[in-house]
């Protein structure tokens, strides 16, 4: 291997460059195999032991850029980005790097997803489009009375709907300009749209933003002050979450809307990754309230193939954790796992799996090719769970912002924990209690 050959001949070379004529000899080397793949770019995410440190010059075999920004700090500052042009696999070339020990952490970029499920949604006729959007909010059961519901009218009936509060959504699209958000409030601070991912974003929203109006739906927080959205598509998860992150304050919420294949090619939670977590822990310790898709990949999350990163006796990001549970509807049993949610320890709460109504996609209603009266009920997966409790987030500390405190984020997930209602069925398949507003606001 290169490092220890430089070392022979004494060489003092910085650490990155050493990396780069590692990358581009292996690159040669397989050029010279009868099994040479064609030439393409291996995207690693790698973390420097914290002695290590250094610059690399230009190469045109391998890139390597700080992960964040230049103002991190900490943890945040060891990661690095690295892009080796090679034809070599990909897990050689991984291994090659983890083999010389100068990374705590290197893994190949993962591949992330929406954690919404369900088949797909057919489209209301638009002949049907009324001159006004009617009032679907008796579609909304999330909202009610516990047990069914969060209760979130207990909320608003004492003056608490988010007034005071920020909230960003972390995933890759969405449309301001629905007629049921207040789209003067949202700005959006990184990445590029993904085609495709606008009907979702617009969904998470409503659900926890949606105007209250008289039509349409209402969300669970409808007077938060400030919105912000930021996609993955340019500055990548672990950036887009920082960038998200430092547009809130302490007792703000940030609400994670991914998932990601893990190392069993199932769906899990996106902290993981190494980067991930490690902005999240960032974001936490600044007080801001993260909630976290647990995913779809109908696993336990304690198992060992996980290698402890989900068991929070060991590592804890500080981020809530959302699982899906049954509606109340028929065909479903309330509070139960979804076959579909991913589970285990780690998964704090659940929200509402299956048949929540909020905006955009169009099977309750669609009247126009912008989409900006775009209605369903069918909205599924941690992708609907995740934004009932960011919304319940958002005013537990909204309350707790008008009587001059603000809750730290591990009171805000013991707070939900403690007063929800409890989980039914299979409870070694652990998802956690649904939130319960009128109970989380009259505690202590």
């Amino acid at each position: 291997m290169l490092w220890p050959m430089l070392a022979r001949l004494g060489t003092r070379v910085p650490l990155v460059t050493c990396l780069v004529a590692a990358a581009a000899a292996t690159a040669v080397v397989a050029t010279r195999t009868p099994t040479a793949r064609p030439l393409h770019d291996v995207i690693l995410h790698a973390k420097l032991q914290p002695s290590a440190a250094a610059s690399a010059p230009p190469d045109s075999a391998v890139q390597i850029v700080p992960e964040f920004g230049p103002t991190v700090t900490g943890d945040l500052a060891r990661w690095r980005t690295i892009t080796v042009r090679t034809t070599r696999p990909d897990a050689d070339v991984l291994a090659d790097f983890v083999r010389e020990g100068v990374f705590e952490d290197a893994f190949l970029e993962p591949a992330f997803s929406l954690p919404s499920r369900g088949a797909p949604v057919e489209r209301a006729a638009d002949k049907s489009c009324p001159i006004a959007t009617p009032s679907f909010e008796s579609y909304q059961g999330y909202l009610g009375p516990a047990p069914a519901g969060i209760d979130a009218p207990s909320a608003w009936q004492r003056g608490v709907r988010g007034a005071g509060e920020q909230f960003a959504d972390v995933e890759g699209g969405w449309n301001a300009a629905h007629e049921d958000l207040v789209g003067e409030r949202i700005e959006h601070v990184a990445g590029r749209p993904i085609r495709g991912w606008r009907e979702h974003g617009t969904a998470v929203l409503g659900e926890v933003v949606g105007k209250d109006n008289g039509r349409g739906v209402v969300g669970i927080a409808p007077d938060v002050d400030r919105v912000f959205t930021a996609s993955i598509d340019g500055p990548g998860v672990a950036g887009a979450i920082e960038a998200a992150a430092e547009r809130l304050r302490a007792g703000d919420v940030l609400l994670v809307e991914l998932q990601s294949t893990g190392p069993a090619g199932a769906y899990i939670a996106v902290e993981y990754w190494g980067d991930v977590y490690d902005v999240i822990h960032a974001a936490t310790a600044r007080g801001v309230v993260v909630i976290e898709a647990a995913g779809n990949g109908f696993e336990d999350l304690d198992r060992k193939v996980y290698r402890g990163r989900f068991d929070r006796t060991k590592r804890d990001s500080g981020a809530i954790v959302v699982g899906a549970g049954g509606p109340p509807r028929p065909g479903f049993i309330d509070r139960a796992r979804l076959d579909f949610s991913n589970y285990g320890k780690r998964v704090d709460v659940q929200g509402w799996g299956r048949k929540v109504a909020t905006l955009d996609y169009g099977d309750l209603q669609a009247c126009d090719a912008a989409a900006d009266r775009h209605y369903t009920g069918e909205f599924s997966g941690t992708s609907s769970a995740s934004p009932i409790v960011a919304g319940a987030a958002l005013l537990v500390e909204a309350s707790a912002r008008a009587r001059g405190k603000v809750l730290a984020p591990r009171e805000v997930r013991d707070l939900l924990i403690r007063s929800g209602t409890p989980q039914v069925g299979d409870l070694k398949e652990h998802i956690g209690p649904r939130p319960d507003l009128a109970r989380a606001l009259s505690q202590p």
